[in-house]
């Protein structure tokens, strides 16, 4: 999982600026702010999601691949109201189509009347003819007989044909068969891929929900159920809000900076890592347009926010009890802490009760920190090993 490497590079991290800075200056261990670890990775407290107001639902509209369009009436992003026309077919070609049947149906309807007066004009032959000649009047009756049911059983088709004709013609305009906003128009049919999409897409009006998206380094930083607040981009007076309701890791989206941006991470973070969308159903849509751009933040109530570090910087005591290497005036000590939620994701424990987000901490080391030991907030570079000088005499190709 990336976000455990991450994790990972952080601690390694952490353990080289510790070593490195209490060679550097008389021993001392070097201490980090908890606010600062708190916001390597996850969700600080006040960090911002672009957002979007879209409908919970989409109509999607095929075209007729057989027909060809004469008019678009619509364009992306346009609002459409039920039954407004979306787009209309060639009715001169649809035109010729019915005509060319309704010419197919008189020639069956004028073969029909054809064989009914040969079999009048051979029953009344017949009924004069000699007794060694009706059986050929007979013959010939019947084959014309067979004929005409045929062609009856074709009338019936080539009149449904007719039908369907001029229903497709008296429908050559497409409505919308809901209100919405329009989303996306393919002419090509298909994506990039090959992939058959919809002609056209419709965002439903009414059932708004909003979506946010969530970068890799924050993944697991905001849940299913977690409370948010919707906050308008013109008007601060404007907040709504909603919960959680699906964080999708599956489907990950692409695009500029600007639709992931969390307020304070740089533009190369965002957009050098993926990006997942997530929905707020709303607890109130009153006063939302569907498009409205808003922000999106964690709705932490009137509760202060508690502390939450990595679990490398926790010690585990044998009689149970957790604490951390915490400066106090200049001097390392071991303080104990209440452990609150666990994100597994993150690999971070929310801290209840023992340190503040203005406190420092040490990562544990067992040889370095000890109680009394002085600290630092500046890291010292390791110093570097000036190269050994050749041995007199070496060549480049062996020895003289």
């Amino acid at each position: 999982m990336k976000c455990k490497k991450w994790m990972s590079l952080l601690l390694c991290a952490a353990m080289a600026l510790t070593m490195t800075a209490c060679s550097g200056k008389e021993n001392a261990v070097y201490v980090q702010r908890v606010g600062d670890l708190m916001n390597m990775g996850g969700i600080a407290p006040g960090d911002r999601f672009a957002g979007m107001v879209v409908s919970e639902n989409v109509t999607e509209i095929e075209k007729d691949s057989d027909k060809t369009i004469a008019e678009l009436k619509v364009r992306e992003g346009d609002d459409v109201k039920k039954d407004q026309p979306l787009f209309a077919y060639d009715t001169e070609e649809l035109q010729l189509a019915l005509e060319k049947k309704l010419l197919e149906l008189e020639q069956l309807n004028a073969s029909i009347e054809n064989f009914n007066r040969q079999i009048k004009d051979l029953e009344r032959e017949r009924s004069g003819a000699s007794s060694s000649e009706k059986l050929q009047y007979t013959v010939q009756i019947q084959s014309l007989q067979v004929d005409l049911k045929e062609a009856e059983l074709n009338v019936k088709a080539k009149e449904t044909e007719v039908t369907k004709a001029q229903e497709i013609l008296e429908n050559a305009v497409v409505v919308a068969p809901v209100a919405g906003r329009i989303r996306s128009i393919n002419e090509s049919g298909t994506d990039q891929n090959g992939k058959a999409l919809p002609y056209i897409v419709i965002q439903q009006a009414g059932a708004y929900r909003v979506k946010g998206t969530l970068g890799e380094l924050q993944r697991g930083g905001i849940v299913e159920g977690d409370k948010m607040r919707i906050l308008s981009r013109t008007d601060s007076s404007q907040v709504w809000t909603g919960s959680v309701t699906l964080v999708d890791y599956e489907s990950p989206v692409t695009g500029d900076q600007n639709s992931a941006m969390i307020m304070g991470s740089s533009p190369d973070e965002m957009t050098s890592s993926s990006k997942y969308p997530f929905y707020v159903e709303l607890d109130s849509t009153e006063g939302l347009l569907l498009g409205q751009h808003v922000y999106l933040e964690l709705d932490t109530g009137d509760q202060e926010t508690k502390a939450g570090i990595s679990s490398a910087f926790l010690v585990y005591e044998e009689d149970g009890t957790t604490s951390v290497w915490a400066e106090s005036k200049g001097k390392l000590e071991k303080r104990t802490v209440t452990l609150g939620e666990y994100n597994s994701m993150n690999d971070t424990y929310e801290i209840l009760e023992g340190l503040t987000e203005e406190d420092y901490i040490a990562f544990p080391d067992p040889e370095l920190c000890q109680p009394g030991a002085p600290t630092t907030h500046e890291y010292v570079a390791p110093e570097t090993e000036a190269p050994e000088a050749p041995m007199e005499g070496a060549m480049e190709g062996g020895v003289a």
